[in-house]
């Protein structure tokens, strides 16, 4: 009896780990819950909310199938649920899209609102959706930009490089913008090595409220998840200075740090 009761208490415990509930890493209020066969999801202006349907076609293929009140959503699986290769947004009867996604074809007439596919790899800038572990992280990353937002500091701003990397461009007219938002930082100049930089807000490299409210924040370098970023903006005296440490690995496996320096004046 008492290896039952262990059994079942072990159930118990891990179940909540197994939860399918994936978030849209770009807005997290929106998510695909496979639990309860739920979805609630935003694309560009289109909306839906209604249960869910995963159907397994002839051809080997899965899709995620939502239903709507009269426009429903096809998205095809990719390596697994919270990954998708294509998306069909489409106007018709439930049951005949049921079929279309058995058969992945269809004898019957079937409008199509908006659509898209790809070959190879998943979307990554929509339906990109994470688990809930990783929403957990990024909703802590992305209170940054809501401090950010309530001290007045997201925006859009015309800015001049006027030195980077030890080398003077004041007399040079090397331009571009900052854009702080509370998903990220975005920088793009005409300076040749600092053409676009993004950047991610990190809750555990900002643990300083009040360094926040003042201006300097860091984060990790887009696309490059063990290098890091620090960004001091003082808007009061137009002054702002971006600092990367970028890892780099050489051709035998040793690893480096490398530091870059880029400081600019806030035209507007």
């Amino acid at each position: 009896m008492k290896k039952y009761i262990i059994i079942i208490f072990f159930i118990i415990w891990i179940n909540p780990l197994y939860t399918q509930t994936y978030y849209d890493s770009n807005d997290l209020k929106y998510y695909l819950d496979f639990s309860n066969k739920i979805a609630n999801l935003k694309f560009q202006e289109y909306k839906i909310k209604g249960p869910i349907e995963e159907i397994n076609s002839f051809n080997g293929n899965i899709y995620t199938l939502i239903k709507g009140d009269s426009i429903h959503w096809l998205l095809q699986q990719s390596t697994s649920k919270n990954k998708y290769l294509s998306y069909l947004i489409l106007k018709g009867e439930y049951k005949d899209l049921v079929k279309l996604a058995k058969r992945e074809s269809s004898m019957k007439k079937i409008e199509v609102i908006k659509s898209d596919r790809i070959f190879s790899g998943y979307f990554k800038d929509y339906f990109n959706f994470v688990n809930e572990f990783e929403y957990e992280k990024i909703n802590r990353d992305r209170l940054i930009g809501e401090y950010l937002q309530d001290a007045g500091l997201t925006g859009k701003y015309k800015i001049k490089i006027y030195r980077d990397n030890g080398v003077n461009y004041f007399n040079l007219d090397i331009n571009g913008y900052l854009e702080l938002s509370k998903k990220d930082i975005v920088i793009e100049t005409n300076l040749p090595t600092l053409t676009k930089f993004i950047g991610t807000y990190d809750a555990d490299l900002n643990t300083n409220l009040e360094f926040i409210k003042k201006g300097i924040i860091a984060g990790r370098i887009s696309m490059q998840d063990r290098s890091i970023f620090s960004l001091n903006i003082n808007l009061e005296k137009k002054m702002g200075t971006l600092t990367l440490l970028e890892v780099e690995v050489d051709d035998d496996g040793g690893e480096s740090i490398k530091r870059k320096t880029t400081t600019f004046t806030i035209e507007e």
